[in-house]
């Protein structure tokens, strides 16, 4: 067996014991010098220092302190970043991300693994709300008595019911699509650099923008939150919406102008399911979308949490071994400067 190498974490405190479980560890530890408990919440810390300056590779993760240029230099052996979140390199600063560069460290991340809960949630909430199960169940417990479902619900059903995706190209739309295939639900799809030839080989069409909103029976939204997408759904797509049209959003709140979207959930016309909001959840205790028969709202869940906490853990021990055999690491994220 070669020799170990070295790894330092830099995670939420507790996190690495909610991402690997016992046999995990356990396999981590026949490969890798790695003490458990030691998180690094400070990378000036003295104690931190002095493990960090032989670090073959740095386990990083939420919450966890930005990686700067004084950082890096003080881990002059690091090969490589192995970070438990979507994104690895939006943990380092610009001088980080050259000097990563100039010498060769690689970053890898868990954005595979993360996305499968959500495009898990996606698909919960279309099947269900494609039967009407929100408004049933609210209508249902204020009514005890019988209703009649045919006639409340006569567009209840997934069959023929169009689900619209807003940026196709991510990570978790891709997922969720390949999920829609078994089911018999037309898919439109939209995104700035879809091909016609992507959105078929997930069994979706290529349409414009406006064409998702205006003909979808559930618009699904997975556009990342960034300064250049910030109310990038207005009045004007969610006017297009059919009347009774669902609204799912569990990317970025922000991507969605509040005000417009609380005007059209509070008159009724449309519904939402929404994971994220803006404000940031929790919404003010005094916002009228509380309590709307129309609108679920949910803390932010879609994303990993509880035992799919695992499979992230499951993608970083992954990449662990993958080092030890020599072998490249499975899910390599390119360094935004190279």
């Amino acid at each position: 067996m070669s020799e170990k190498f070295n790894v330092v974490m830099a995670i939420k405190p507790g996190l690495p014991e909610k991402l690997l479980d016992e046999s995990m560890w356990k396999r981590l530890h026949e490969i890798a010098n790695i003490e458990q408990h030691t998180e690094i919440t400070d990378f000036s810390d003295p104690a931190a220092l002095e493990r960090m300056k032989d670090a073959d590779y740095l386990w990083y993760g939420w919450e966890a302190p930005q990686v700067t240029a004084e950082a890096l230099n003080a881990m002059p052996k690091l090969k490589g970043i192995i970070a438990a979140q979507g994104v690895a390199y939006k943990g380092l600063t610009e001088e980080a991300r050259q000097i990563a560069k100039d010498r060769g460290i690689f970053a890898t991340n868990v954005q595979a693994a993360n996305s499968i809960p959500v495009a898990e949630y996606c698909l919960g909430v279309a099947l269900l709300e494609s039967k009407d199960y929100t408004l049933s169940q609210h209508q249902y417990g204020e009514k005890r008595a019988y209703i009649n479902r045919e006639v409340n619900y006569a567009d209840a059903g997934t069959y023929g019911k169009t689900i619209g995706i807003v940026t196709a190209t991510a990570q978790i739309a891709r997922d969720f699509m390949q999920m829609l295939k078994p089911f018999d639900f037309n898919v439109l799809a939209w995104s700035r650099h879809l091909t016609d030839e992507e959105a078929a080989e997930y069994g979706a069409k290529k349409v414009d923008l406006d064409t998702v909103f205006r003909e979808s029976d559930i618009v699904s939204i997975h556009t990342p939150g960034i300064p250049q997408t910030a109310g990038m759904i207005g009045a004007h797509e969610l006017g297009l919406m059919k009347d009774g049209a669902l609204l799912l959003n569990s990317a970025r709140g922000i991507v969605i102008d509040h005000k417009a979207l609380e005007k059209e959930l509070v008159s009724g016309r449309i519904r939402a399911v929404l994971d994220v909001t803006d404000p940031e959840e929790p919404l003010p205790a005094d916002s009228p979308l509380w309590g709307l028969p129309n609108v679920v709202l949910t803390p932010h869940i879609a994303g990993s949490m509880g035992c799919d906490l695992n499979r992230m853990g499951a993608s970083v021990l992954t990449e662990f071994e993958h080092i030890a055999a020599g072998e490249p690491p499975v899910h390599f994220e390119a360094n935004p400067l190279a």
